[in-house]
Parts: C-alpha cells; structure tokens; sequence
C-alpha cells in the first residue's frame, strides 16, 4: 500500500508538470514579427520595436523604437536625401514622436507603454496586453507612406505574441501584444508556493503530535521550527520577478504557512516548558 502511494504521487506529480509544461509553452524562443507593406508594396521606412523590460508593478512596458530608411532606398543616396522621415507610435492616448533626418541612416527612441487587463495581484498567473498604432509621415509633407515594422518578442522572464489589427487605411498598423510570465518562471513560483506548503505542514504536524504527546517535547525541535519560521519569508523573497508582498498567492499560502509555523512552535515551546524537571 505505501508503494502504490508513493507511485500515485509521483504519477500526478508527472501529470501536473507536463499540463503545466504544455500551459506554459516552456519551448516557445523569442522570435520576429513582421507588419505591414505586403502585397508587393515598397515600404519608405523600417521601423524596429524592441521591448526592453516589463514592470509588472508599475504597469509599464518600456520599448525602444528604430527607424531607418528601406533597403532600397538606402542603397539610392539620391532617394535617401531627399525625404524627411517622421514615425508616430500611438499608445494610451499618447504619441510619441520620432524623426529621421534625409541625411541620416537611423534613429531611436526609448518610451514607456502602459499595460492594460492585467494586475500583479495575480502572480504567477498575471498577463497584460498593450496596443500600438504606427504612422510613418513625409517630414515635409505630412503625407502618410507604408511602413514595415518589426516587432522583437523576447522580453527575459516573459513570453511575448503580437498580433496585428485589421485597419482600413493600408498604410496604418496597429499591434496587439500580449505578455504573460515565460514557463520557467511560473513553474519555479509554483515550486516555491509549494515548498511552502510542505513545511507549513509539516510544522503544523510537529506541534500538534508534540502538544498531544503523540510524541516528546525535544528542544531539537524548536529549532527546526523555528528555522522554518525565518525560512519561509526569505523563500518568498526569493520568488523570479520580485512580485511585492500581499498578491493573491501570498494570502492564500505565504501568510498561512507562516502562521501555521508560528503556531508549532508555540505548541511545541508550551509542551516542553510544562514536561520539564522543576528545579
């Protein structure tokens, strides 16, 4: 019976790991996107978007935008000098700003983008969507000119997938990214949340048979308690991504495991101060 048990665990251990390997899509590398000018269309300008960090807690994505000429243009100095390049990226309202002198091969800027339909409260779990909208203009005319955008899916600790928005004016494109946190991240916070929950249990189990005197009151065991105690703060502490103190996981696991630590202790601390020689 005790082997069938040990096998029963292991088998839902090994089910539990691959539906979260298969959730996750621990496989999936960062890639390039490409949007817009297709169909045979010359774009005037390429821009480049790379995603450079997400913050979670502040709801903000910070993306560095490039713009260059096209490729064709670039090997004509003739074309390349005669155009003014102006890239408008909307977001949230916002919109930010960048031109690209006739005489220049490149330029970039850095900005922040808000994150939408997502909260940090619900680590590990939590995902976040951001939307964009890319213009490239004459510099002199104002005239909108087709554009090729490349978007960088790689942001290190989460998984990243754009999409594009059908629009009806060709030369427009408006991105949807959706981010979540990558594979390896979430199954160490579930390993960890775990982890708390073993030795929450299993202090919980000392301090009751202790205090019943199933078994007796040994001072080794208000040490192991209490290293459990001060082991579970900085096992959370420890968490990828940093998440702040007070998410979902937290009171639903942190604080209980911490309490139920403090709590055999206590039972155990009582049971041995009472089984004591009076002197």
């Amino acid at each position: 019976m005790r082997l069938l048990a040990v096998a029963a665990c292991l088998l839902a251990l090994t089910a539990g790991y691959i539906l979260l390997l298969r959730h996750f899509n621990v496989s999936q590398l960062p890639s390039e996107q490409h949007f817009g000018a297709v169909d045979g269309v010359e774009p005037a300008g390429e821009v480049y978007l790379e995603p450079i960090s997400v913050d979670a807690l502040n709801d903000a994505l910070q993306i560095r935008a490039y713009l260059s000429p096209s490729v064709a243009e670039s090997k004509d100095a003739r074309a390349a000098s005669g155009r003014d390049l102006t890239l408008l990226v909307s977001h949230d309202k916002t919109v930010e700003e960048l031109k690209l002198a006739a005489a220049d091969r490149n330029a970039s800027s850095t900005f922040e983008v808000d994150l939408n339909d997502g909260v940090v409260a619900h680590y590990p779990l939590d995902a976040y969507r951001v939307e964009v909208g890319v213009q490239l203009l004459d510099g002199k005319s104002s005239l909108k000119l087709p554009v090729r955008v490349t978007v960088w899916e790689g942001v290190l600790g989460y998984n990243l997938r754009t999409t594009n928005r059908p629009q009806t004016d060709p030369q427009d494109v408006e991105l949807t990214t959706t981010i979540a946190r990558s594979g390896a991240f979430a199954l160490f916070a579930f390993c960890a949340y775990a982890a708390m929950v073993v030795l929450g249990c299993c202090a919980i189990v000392v301090g009751v048979l202790t205090f019943t005197d199933m078994r007796p009151a040994e001072t080794g065991l208000i040490g192991s308690l209490a290293a459990i105690a001060f082991a579970l703060p900085v096992l959370r502490n420890a968490l990828p991504g940093s998440p702040p103190l007070g998410v979902q996981a937290d009171m639903w696991v942190f604080l209980w495991a911490e309490l139920a630590a403090v709590l055999a202790l206590a039972l155990v601390v009582f049971k041995w101060a009472k089984a004591g020689l009076r002197p």
